[in-house]
C-alpha cells in the first residue's frame, strides 16, 4: 500500500533539490560588477579557458568574470542594430575586432572592445566600460594580453592607457571619452572641458604592442597663437609645444597654460563658453608674476633704466581690469619711480599703490606641463 502522505514529502523534497541549484546559478552567476568592484579587482584576476582570439570570444570570457548589464545585452543580440528605440545602441564589426553597446538616455552605462594583433604573436584586448551620472561619463580603460597558446586573458599594466589621468582632474569640469578603434588602430581619447565648451584630444598610436601617447591637440589652438603672434609680431610663428592647465581665480574653470621649449615664450588663457582671452604673455627677458588675489602678470625690463609690469585680475574666468606699472629711473633722485594705469587711463600715485596693495602676497607658481607632440 502506498503511503500518499510519504510520497507527497518525497516529491517536494525532490522539487526542493532542483530549485535550489537553479536558485543558487541565478543569485550567483548573474551578478552584476559595477564599475568600482572592477577597477579595484579587474588587475587582480587572469582569466582563462579562453577558446579563440575573436572579439566576442574575447568579450565573453570577460564577461563571465566581470559582467556588466551592457556587455550582457550585447552578447544576447550580438548584431548591430539601427533601431534607437532599442535599450542599447549597438555595434558589432567583426571583421575589425570591435564591437559596442550604448545604453540610450541619462544616467546609463556603456561597453566597448576591440582587439589588436600583437607584433610577439599575441593579441592586445581593450575593454572601456563607462558608467554615466547623468551626462557625465566615468570610464575605465582595461588592457589584457590574450595567449592562444594558452587559453589566457592576462592584465597587461604596461599600457599608458590603464593609468590615464585628464588634464584637469576634476570629473565634473574635465569630462573623459576613452574611444576605442572601429576602424584603424589609433586610440583617441577626448576631454570636453564643460566651463570652455571646447575639447583637448590625445591621440594614441598603436606600436606594434600597445597604444602609445603621440599627440595632443587643443581645439582652437590656432587662435590662441595668433593671439600671441599678434601682440608680439616677432616675425615667425610661436611654436608652442607644451600646456598645463592651473585655476588662478578658483572659480573651477581653468586656465590654460602655453610654453615653448625655451621656456621664453609662453601665454596664459582665460576661456569661457568659447571666448579666448590671452591674460598673460611672456617672451624675451621677461617673466610671469602671480598674486594671491586672482592676478596674473607679466614683467621685465623695457630698455635701460626702465621697468615695465602689466597685471590682469581675473574674475570667473574674465579679465576684470588689466593695469599697469611703468617703472623708469629718475637719475637726480637716485631711485625708480612708478607711474600707474589702469585700462589705460593714468592713475595717481596713491590709487595705483593702493590697487598694487590689493593684489595682496606673490605667489611662486610651477606647473607640471605636458607635452603636446611626443619626441618619439
Amino acid at each position: 500500500m502506498i503511503n500518499k502522505k510519504n510520497n507527497t514529502r518525497v516529491r517536494l523534497f525532490a522539487l526542493i533539490a532542483l530549485a535550489l541549484p537553479l536558485w543558487s546559478v541565478g543569485s550567483f552567476a548573474q551578478k552584476n560588477y559595477d564599475i568600482d568592484e572592477i577597477r579595484a579587482g579587474w588587475a587582480k584576476k587572469t582569466i582563462t579557458g579562453v577558446k579563440d582570439g575573436n572579439i566576442l570570444t574575447l568579450l565573453t570570457a570577460f564577461n563571465k568574470t566581470w559582467r556588466t548589464v551592457p556587455a550582457t545585452e550585447l552578447l544576447a543580440h550580438p548584431v548591430s542594430n539601427e533601431n534607437y528605440e532599442d535599450a542599447y545602441a549597438i555595434v558589432v564589426d567583426r571583421p575589425n575586432g570591435y564591437v559596442s553597446a550604448a545604453e540610450l538616455g541619462d544616467d546609463g552605462e556603456d561597453i566597448e572592445a576591440c582587439v589588436w594583433k600583437r607584433s610577439n604573436g599575441h593579441k592586445l584586448f581593450a575593454v572601456v566600460y563607462t558608467r554615466y551620472h547623468g551626462l557625465t561619463p566615468h570610464p575605465i580603460a582595461l588592457f589584457y594580453d590574450y595567449d592562444a597558446a594558452k587559453g589566457s586573458l592576462t592584465p597587461d599594466f604596461d599600457v599608458p592607457l590603464v593609468q590615464f589621468m585628464p588634464s584637469y582632474n576634476d570629473p565634473s569640469v574635465d569630462f573623459v571619452h576613452i574611444g576605442l578603434p572601429q576602424k584603424g588602430k589609433d586610440v583617441v581619447v577626448t576631454e570636453y572641458l564643460m566651463p570652455w565648451s571646447m575639447t583637448i584630444k590625445k591621440t594614441y598610436r598603436w606600436n606594434g604592442m600597445q597604444p602609445e601617447w603621440a599627440s595632443t591637440t587643443i581645439e582652437n589652438e590656432d587662435q590662441m597663437r595668433k593671439l600671441f603672434d599678434d601682440t608680439y609680431q616677432l616675425g615667425e610663428k610661436v611654436a608652442f609645444s607644451k600646456f598645463a592647465l592651473h585655476d588662478f581665480d578658483e572659480d573651477d574653470d581653468p586656465e590654460l597654460w602655453l610654453s615653448a621649449d625655451n621656456d621664453e615664450n609662453q601665454a596664459i588663457y582665460a576661456i569661457r563658453n568659447g571666448a579666448i582671452k590671452m591674460v598673460a604673455s611672456t617672451y624675451f627677458k621677461t617673466h610671469f608674476l602671480f598674486h594671491e588675489n586672482n592676478v596674473v602678470g607679466s614683467a621685465g625690463g623695457c630698455g635701460t633704466g626702465c621697468f615695465h609690469a602689466e597685471y590682469t585680475k581675473l574674475d570667473k574666468s574674465a579679465p576684470v581690469y588689466c593695469f599697469e606699472d611703468n617703472q623708469s629711473y629718475d637719475y637726480q633722485k637716485d631711485e625708480m619711480e612708478s607711474t600707474y594705469y589702469k585700462d589705460g587711463e593714468e592713475l595717481s600715485q596713491a590709487e595705483g599703490e593702493r590697487i598694487m596693495e590689493s593684489f595682496g602676497k606673490s605667489l611662486d607658481i610651477t606647473p607640471l606641463m605636458q607635452r603636446l607632440q611626443s619626441d618619439k
